[in-house]
């Protein structure tokens, strides 16, 4: 099958990409090749949930001036139509073994962003001497309840078709929105995720469904890959965190671990030249130190003030949880924060708490009320829960808020 070589391409995001046909599952991908670099092994780009051909082509054309680059789009993944409910993580790793063996790429440098590092990392696991390195990015062994919760409730509205609420809801918790002032790009990342979502068709919300899914119920990795692994986290990356990227470094005996300033989550987008610089030192075993705007932490334990990205303030004010039934159970609202609150009431045992675990927060003091989710309950009366952030603009007064809270309250505790 032929292979395009023409860099230009992809900055079209209608490119019609290379199809490899295996069974009844399809992968798209383009490849860039000089005649300078043909014979080195290549570097393999996978697309994930909010990558595809087009977002990638400045690290795809800047790759390929060190060696030959493949951009791969595994079912469901990237601009790849087909749905792919049934496949696991490993099934995807075989996939994309299949396609390094039809191709006959003995040995690959793997980048995997997001969605698609899971997919990286399990490859590098099961099939060690297929890897040169490996680069990941936004990478957790699990997600927290919290997220896992906040996903489910997009899942719901993909389901219910509110594609509104269900594009808000992902710019507003998969990024870091309380953050964007931080972040130069983050307003024009967040309006062009916001447009690719909105304008979803029923392929696309299938696909996203199943993805969705798939990433709720992901429950660990693998062993860790012994192939040198850079780990790349934005720095106010609230969706995987830096602690948690952190985290999965470690387990690897050959890691490199870096923190990406002025990024969250989307980072990849936010920061592209930074990342691809990364990339091509990193595979060119040149060293990371000194780089603008990465700070590379080699210390054997995560700082622990740094753990914790945003503080919870000590609010000890008085609020109600309704769950629309028409009874408030009164509570005491410990901490706060943008993200999230703890509560304790003594009305631990009401059948509404026991009932439910989405309710509306009241605040009286401040004429305030935000959505929730109830996520874990102790024994004591005590409750955390995380705030659902589906529209702009309230999340903007809800802020503002907040950033009064943080000038007449102590922080509860950093981490």
């Amino acid at each position: 099958m032929a292979a395009s070589n023409d860099h230009n391409a992809l900055r079209n995001s209608k490119v019609n990409p290379n199809i490899m046909e295996i069974g009844t599952w399809k992968i798209n991908f383009l490849s860039f090749t000089k005649p300078t670099n043909a014979h080195k092994s290549p570097v393999i780009l996978l697309g994930g949930a909010f990558h595809n051909f087009s977002s990638l082509s400045y690290e795809a054309e800047n790759l390929a001036k060190d060696t030959p680059v493949y951009l791969v789009d595994l079912p469901g993944l990237g601009g790849n139509p087909q749905a792919a409910p049934d496949l696991t993580i490993e099934d995807y790793a075989e996939l994309l073994k299949t396609f390094c063996d039809n191709l006959g790429i003995d040995r690959t440098s793997l980048i995997g962003l997001s969605y698609s590092s899971a997919i990286a990392f399990t490859f590098a696991s099961l099939y060690p001497d297929r890897m040169n390195k490996l680069i990941l990015g936004g990478i957790t062994s699990r997600l927290r309840d919290s997220v896992k919760h906040l996903l489910e409730e997009s899942l719901h509205m993909l389901t219910v078709n509110e594609l509104e609420r269900f594009a808000s809801g992902i710019v507003l918790n998969m990024m870091n929105f309380s953050q964007r002032h931080n972040i130069s790009s983050s307003e024009q990342v967040h309006e062009n995720l916001y447009k690719n979502i909105i304008s979803f068709n029923n392929q696309d919300m299938a696909r996203y469904r199943a993805n969705l899914a798939r990433l709720i119920e992901q429950d660990g990795l693998p062993r860790a890959p012994q192939c040198p692994v850079l780990v790349i986290s934005g720095e106010f990356d609230n969706f995987t965190t830096p602690y948690e990227n952190f985290q999965v470094a470690r387990t690897c005996p050959h890691s490199t671990y870096v923190v990406v300033k002025g990024s969250d989550h989307m980072v990849s987008h936010e920061k592209s030249d930074v990342m691809t610089r990364l990339y091509r030192r990193f595979i060119g075993d040149q060293p990371l130190n000194r780089m603008k705007d990465v700070e590379l932490l080699e210390k054997r334990e995560f700082p622990r003030d740094r753990i914790r990205l945003e503080p919870r303030y000590l609010l000890n004010d008085v609020g109600y949880l309704d769950n629309g039934n028409g009874v408030f159970v009164p509570v005491n609202i410990v901490d706060i924060n943008n993200f999230g609150c703890r509560l304790y009431t003594s009305f631990k045992d009401h059948r509404s708490l026991k009932r439910s675990q989405q309710f509306t927060l009241h605040i009286p003091t401040e004429d305030m009320q935000m959505d929730m989710i109830i996520f874990k309950q102790a024994d004591n009366g005590h409750f955390r829960g995380i705030f659902k952030h589906q529209t702009f603009e309230r999340t903007k007064v809800f802020e503002g808020f907040i950033d009064k809270v943080a000038s007449t309250c102590s922080s509860a505790y950093a981490a």
